[in-house]
């Protein structure tokens, strides 16, 4: 095991705290001065920094004030000392995480034009396909405890459907209970790839964040076709989890309530931050939601007073991606609970009501 520093040294349940199981990497980013070019040398810089959608949601709850620890595979390299200086320097803990020798440095290449948007990625991920269920069996009392487990699309689909069926969501759908002891289990589906993964045990998850091709995907429908009948067909295989956030890109998120499909739409760009990197909004989006979630469980049954339904969900979910695509990093070094919440409230003022009894909640 790494003997590495963990966040969760004084007792646990003094605070609560998110265990993300999942991928870490360095991430190559190659920035195009304007639009790309297929079949050429297009003129930009290239930056290097840390990265994985595991890390990257590890790092947005540490910032938002969650202590946060993963459970990922670690090899014994030079470069992987490197690295896991760098992610426990950030605050992520990662001392739950079994240490392999000659596992290979996973590396995220990618090209972004000149807006941030990406143009195409290449993932060295064969590090964490060496997780194995037995690990995640010896660190069950670290699960137990947690208030929220997010789980990455990168893991081998054993442990996906592992960690699914030990703390799968429990009642009917629709019915959030607050007060429920068990953690939340959350899935960022990653790809349409690694979105198959799911396929067998979406519908256990609490909260999922798939954009609509994983969506289709999961579903076992072609990805052309509509929305209405991708949900449809979970409904069918009862695949649909507890609450369920489809990214839309620039068209927002869409969210089902009461089987039915709403749109909540990106604010205009005037309310916007000016968007520079967009590669890491998915993972900040799915860090909010967890965040927010934790807090519906923890302050909201203190207070009774705040409406935390999924439209006020996504609508922090996307100011939380738009202000992550506001930095050069895949991850924002300023966020925090104070500027999500004022960024929310900028690019959606009907939520102020609930900002503020937020923030007069205090900390978790």
């Amino acid at each position: 095991m790494v003997e590495g520093s963990s966040v969760l040294q004084t007792d646990k349940k003094t605070k609560p705290y998110c265990v993300v199981v999942g991928g870490i990497n360095i991430d190559v980013q190659a920035f195009c001065h304007s639009e790309y070019i297929e079949r050429d040398s297009n003129p930009g810089y290239i930056k290097r920094s840390l990265g994985g959608v595991g890390r990257n949601i590890a790092e947005n709850l540490v910032h938002l004030g969650l202590p946060t620890e993963m459970i990922t595979v670690l090899g014994d390299s030079s470069g992987w000392e490197r690295l896991i200086s760098h992610i426990e320097h950030a605050g992520i803990g990662l001392s739950h995480s079994p240490r392999l020798s000659g596992v290979p440095l996973p590396t995220y290449l990618c090209i972004l034009e000149g807006d941030g948007g990406l143009v195409g990625a290449v993932a060295d991920m064969r590090a964490i396909e060496q997780m194995q269920v037995d690990q995640l069996e010896k660190q069950k009392p670290l699960l137990d405890e947690a208030a929220a487990i997010i789980v990455d699309g990168n893991i081998p689909q054993t442990c996906i459907e592992w960690l699914a069926e030990r703390y799968r969501a429990k009642g009917d759908r629709g019915s959030f209970n607050i007060n429920a002891a068990k953690p939340l289990l959350v899935a960022d589906t990653v790809s349409s790839a690694k979105a198959k993964k799911f396929k067998a045990c979406f519908g256990k998850f609490d909260i999922a964040k798939p954009n609509i091709a994983e969506a289709a995907v999961i579903a076992g429908v072609d990805k052309e076709t509509s929305l209405q009948n991708i949900i449809s067909a979970m409904l069918k295989t009862s695949s649909l989890p507890r609450e369920l956030y489809i990214s839309m890109g620039e068209n927002g998120m869409e969210i089902i309530e009461a089987n039915s499909v709403i749109n909540i739409s990106l604010p205009s760009p005037q309310r916007r931050p000016h968007s520079v990197n967009r590669s890491g909004a998915g993972d900040a989006a799915c860090a909010a939601l967890v965040w927010i979630s934790i807090y519906e469980r923890l302050i909201v049954r203190k207070m009774g007073s705040i409406d935390l339904c999924p439209q006020s969900k996504a609508k922090m979910a996307l100011a939380a991606a738009l202000y992550a695509a506001s930095s050069k990093y895949p991850v924002n070094r300023k966020l925090n609970k104070n500027s999500l919440c004022e960024t929310a409230i900028n690019c959606y003022p009907e939520l102020s009501e609930i900002i503020d009894d937020i923030q007069s909640g205090g900390e978790m």
